[in-house]
């Protein structure tokens, strides 16, 4: 799950008063969703019933409903609110939520019982079909745009933390990928997370006596994991110290190379020329095949990644929204919208639009990773 100005300007409508764009970038996906329930209360004059979680606070489908009133007051009314069953309440938003498009995913006992996990992911799934966030004047976009996401290192900086952070690895959460891999401990976690039992945690100490010598200890323990024979990483010309220190361009290879293990241990062990094959396969005459994930002559205009995913589920394609992809902002339009459509069937995207427009290998090998592994799904759940 990822939220930022970057794929969605219109985050701006959260900012409370005073604080300036960046001040997204430091919330947590979960604070965000929980700002985008209390600003469409606010809107349907609920200002005494703001949330404070993604659980709890959401038992009795009061919030939900509002929400989705606002989203679409057609097709979610407010009627069920006048019952005392929570219950048929909860019935009432999940039909409703299924109307607007958001998949079926949960049961009315996962929003009485106030299951935060489920309803965190439920709520994303609304945020992704439809957020209902009003567009941006020129001047509010121009103060979107200064907020520095657009720099190469600053993007995959990014990408990579939010990869991190969405291995909801117990006690993990890290605000800067260099702060939080610098540590050693993080960087143990997550390489352990990828492949388990590769890291001997008798070697390792979240909080070292001796805080110079100890985290490049634990980064010496962690780059020994990713050599480790079940993980088999390279790991050329990356050093404890230089981790330690947060060089950046260490950093991100180490990430990189953590992370594409990852991904490509999820969908079997495939190779980067066994995804292009897959994804040719499933396009067909579709659209132009690619090369390679670089193919930035037939993957900048975005119609190839459209195809894929209207490969795997075709209903939530508008071919009206499809533009030629020939000029710049066709493109970006394009690639807006495929990312859009890859979250609205369950993908979890770390990309952002500009990345796909650039044809960023890296990247687009974590996105058709992560379509691949949802294509098998879909295959599995139709087979069913």
């Amino acid at each position: 799950m990822k939220m930022n100005l970057g794929d969605c300007a219109e985050l701006y409508r959260l900012l409370e008063e005073g604080e300036e764009p960046s001040a997204l970038g430091k919330l947590k996906p979960e604070e965000i969703l929980v700002r985008w329930i209390n600003y469409h209360l606010r809107k349907n004059g609920q200002d005494d019933k703001q949330v404070k979680n993604l659980g709890k606070d959401l038992i009795n489908s009061h919030a939900l409903t509002h929400v989705l009133n606002r989203l679409d007051k057609d097709k979610c009314s407010l009627d069920s609110l006048s019952g005392d069953d929570n219950t048929a309440k909860a019935s009432a938003v999940i039909a409703n939520s299924i109307a607007i498009g958001v998949p079926d995913l949960i049961s009315p006992e996962d929003i009485t019982s106030g299951e935060e996990k489920v309803l965190t992911l439920y709520v994303a799934y609304m945020f992704n079909t439809k957020h209902g966030l009003e567009e941006l004047t020129e001047e509010e976009y121009a103060k979107c745009a200064l907020v520095d996401d657009d720099i190469e290192g600053s993007r995959e900086e990014r990408a990579f933390r939010l990869w991190v952070n969405s291995l909801n690895i117990p006690g993990i959460y890290i605000d800067d990928l260099y702060d939080g891999l610098s540590d050693g401990w993080t960087l143990c976690k997550v390489v352990d997370k990828v492949q388990p039992g590769v890291i001997e945690w008798k070697n390792v100490a979240e909080v070292p006596k001796n805080y110079t010598f100890g985290n490049p200890s634990n980064i010496g323990e962690a780059i020994k994991g990713c050599k480790h024979k079940d993980m088999g990483l390279k790991m050329i010309g990356i050093g404890q110290n230089e981790i330690h220190k947060k060089v950046k361009k260490e950093i991100l290879a180490t990430a990189w190379s953590i992370c594409k293990t990852s991904y490509l241990k999820i969908i079997g062990g495939k190779t980067e020329k066994d995804l292009v094959a897959w994804a040719n396969e499933r396009v067909g005459s579709k659209a132009e095949p690619i090369k390679n994930l670089t193919d930035k002559a037939n993957l900048s205009s975005g119609k190839f990644w459209i195809s894929l995913i209207a490969s795997i589920e075709p209903r939530g394609v508008d071919e009206d929204l499809v533009t030629a992809g020939e000029s710049e902002d066709d493109q970006k339009m394009n690639a807006k919208y495929a990312i859009s459509l890859a979250r609205s069937i369950g993908a979890v995207v770390f990309m952002i639009w500009e990345e796909m427009v650039a044809a960023n290998g890296k990247q687009n090998l974590i996105f058709a990773a992560t379509l691949f592994e949802l294509a098998e799904t879909y295959g599995k759940d139709k087979a069913e």
